[in-house]
């Protein structure tokens, strides 16, 4: 980056000094800079390859409970110092609130989360050439149906944040991502079906193999050959574990703290109750070794941690920031999500649902008449009604076995009944974004097809 750590520590403290001093009472100070790269390649001819960085200051200051904000990608002094006084002149502007206020807790160090990878730090954008190009090779090499991708890709981005604020003493963390995605088609006479499959790791080393990934993805683009819809009904319906992972996604809402200090999360006033099936945990984990939304403090410099959010069906636990902990009177839990260019607010670190004892091929055994979901498409979920209703596709289930493919139906339900119907989680547990769920049974849900 242009400026070494020094550098940018000595910018941030003059910037948080010279607020202070020109008459605010707390001063925050959020320095980001990223590299991405990402290599996009199709009938191995390289479609894309670009290289791009983003170094940007945030910088959030209060006085008599009015807070005002701005952020600048230009780090000239002068430009700096302009920030400064235009910042304190928002506040002036604003509305007094009684939770603003910063965080005032430093905490140890954390131990190492090995999110930084000196792997991915050395990469070149060249080297992804030949990494997208075999995603693509073990795709069409998987069956003569396969004839083209539509998306594949290979890609990195290399992250450091850097913060500090009146209260809290000059942080630092380094942060490292690699993936690889394949989007694969199948054709059988006319008709033509798309498959994808991706992986993310914070360590080079970590990531699915190009050709698993490959040919994964051609393997979910052969399974949806000749899937049609099935009549209307009520059956058990499995999740398997990345559609359930996309599920948990939809979920993370009503967690939020200031949803449910708002009064749009469906758990408003459930806290201590029994919200879903005694088979499930849900955790937050910003301190997940390599985890993908693992960080050593949140976007406000709050300690991040391993928060249950639900203990064994029983709801223990909201999440926040440091303001919505304020007005819930309690305690922060390290999930202030934000860039150098926005505020913070309630986001996930890595939110999962918890690892159960089940084989996944035997929850499908178990099931006389069902359906089983491998993908889901479009916004599915109500979260202040607790309603959820969502496109899926995948295979039905009879007599215990995977018998054709399925698609153009959806699967239906009130949240709150479809938790606590949960009847079987699966030990198949693995983390390819920061939302992941192992394979997930609901005892019965609506299935809307013809």
């Amino acid at each position: 980056m242009a400026q070494t750590s020094t550098t940018v520590q000595e910018t941030l403290e003059r910037v948080r000094t010279l607020a202070e001093r020109s008459g605010a009472a707390e001063a925050e100070t959020y320095f980001e800079f990223i590299t991405l790269a990402e290599a996009r390649v199709r009938e191995r001819e390289v479609e894309l390859i670009q290289q791009s960085a983003i170094t940007g200051l945030g910088l959030r200051v209060l006085r008599d409970r009015k807070m005002g904000f701005l952020y600048t990608t230009d780090l000239r002094r002068n430009v700096i110092d302009e920030l400064v006084l235009r910042t304190l002149a928002l506040a002036d502007q604003a509305t007094p609130r009684d939770e603003n206020k910063l965080p005032d807790q430093a905490f140890p160090p954390q131990g190492n989360l090995e999110i930084f990878d000196d792997a991915i730090a050395a990469m070149r954008p060249e080297q992804l050439i030949p990494l997208a190009r075999s995603l693509e090779d073990n795709a069409v090499a998987r069956d003569q149906k396969i004839q083209t991708t539509i998306d594949t890709r290979a890609g990195y981005a290399i992250g450091e944040v850097h913060f500090s604020n009146t209260f809290i003493p000059y942080q630092v963390f380094r942060s490292t991502v690699a993936w690889l995605t394949c989007t694969a088609v199948a054709t059988d006479g006319s008709q033509k079906r798309e498959g994808t499959y991706s992986d993310r790791k914070r360590v080079f080393l970590d990531l699915n193999t190009p050709e698993r990934i490959g040919r994964k993805a051609a393997e979910r683009a052969l399974a949806r050959l000749g899937a049609k819809p099935v009549p209307s009904t009520k059956a058990p319906v499995i999740f398997e574990a990345e559609a359930a992972g996309a599920f948990v996604g939809g979920l993370f809402g009503a967690f939020n703290g200031l949803n449910v200090i708002e009064q749009r999360s469906f758990l408003a006033g459930r806290m201590g109750q029994q919200i879903a099936s005694p088979l499930v945990s849900i955790v937050d984990d910003g301190i997940q070794r390599r985890g993908l939304g693992s960080r050593p403090f949140d976007g406000e410099g709050s300690q991040t941690r391993r928060t249950v959010v639900v203990d064994r069906g029983v709801l223990a636990r909201f999440l926040h920031t440091a303001s919505t902990a304020r007005r819930h009177n309690v305690q922060p839990t390290g999930n202030a999500a934000r860039g150098y260019d926005s505020l913070p607010t309630v986001g996930p670190t890595n939110f999962y649902i918890d690892s159960g004892s089940s084989k996944p091929d035997a929850m499908i055994q178990e099931v006389p008449r069902g359906l089983y979901v491998t993908g889901t498409a479009g916004f599915g979920f109500d979260i202040a009604a607790g309603e959820y209703s969502q496109q899926v596709e995948g295979h039905w289930i009879e007599g215990g076995k995977l018998v054709r493919p399925v698609e153009g139906v959806t699967v239906a339900g009130k949240r709150g009944d479809m938790l606590l119907g949960i009847d079987s989680v699966g030990r198949d547990l693995e983390f390819r974004t920061t939302f992941a769920a192992p394979t997930i049974r609901f005892k019965e849900l609506t299935i809307g097809g013809v």
